[in-house]
């Protein structure tokens, strides 16, 4: 499959979100296709995944504009859209997955931005448009990574949990995006 994943943040952001796609890229590459497209400089890379930055300089239009024009270009060849919460990428993909009817899948696990939209009458305009255009939304995230010491015993347990959430999510997802072809 050919998927692209949009976010409005990936690492060397440290947020919740941007970990979260960077791990999900890695584990979708052996398999699909996989773009990723988002908003930063030097993002982290990842083997096999094409990933396309836009300026988080620029100003908001032309930084809409441009992230709206490189998800145009992959969503025209993809199979499936998979984007994450936030305004400045739900508004792009929302509209772009309408002109090439290619189906949009939308994780809803960034909380910040949704209470942000929740206070602001035009950004809960955004999310109510790309929730409609969504054909499947995604509640649940895997657990977090677990975070190994030095000097501690090695967390066997919570690493094998932690691989096992992962495996249950990518299960969830396979069944969101096949279900779309």
């Amino acid at each position: 499959m050919r998927i692209v994943l949009t976010t409005p943040l990936y690492p060397p952001d440290i947020e919740e979100p941007a970990h979260y796609i960077k791990e999900l890229a890695k584990r979708l590459a052996p398999k699909h296709s996989v773009t990723v497209i988002t908003y930063g400089y030097l993002p982290e890379e990842i083997r096999g995944v094409e990933i396309i930055t836009i300026n988080k300089k620029r100003l908001l239009p032309l930084r809409l504009f441009a992230f709206a024009r490189a998800l145009h270009k992959s969503a025209r060849a993809a199979d499936v859209v998979y984007t994450q919460n936030g305004p400045s990428v739900e508004l792009p993909a929302a509209l772009v997955t309408l002109l090439t009817r290619t189906p949009l899948v939308m994780r809803l696990g960034d909380t910040r931005a949704s209470a942000r939209a929740a206070s602001h009458f035009f950004l809960r305009l955004v999310k109510g448009f790309a929730l409609a255009r969504a054909s499947a939304l995604v509640h649940d995230s895997p657990l977090p990574k677990v975070e190994i010491l030095p000097f501690q015993p090695k967390p066997t347990a919570a690493l094998v949990e932690y691989e096992h959430s992962w495996e249950k999510h990518l299960e969830q997802l396979s069944s969101f995006f096949h279900y779309e072809n």
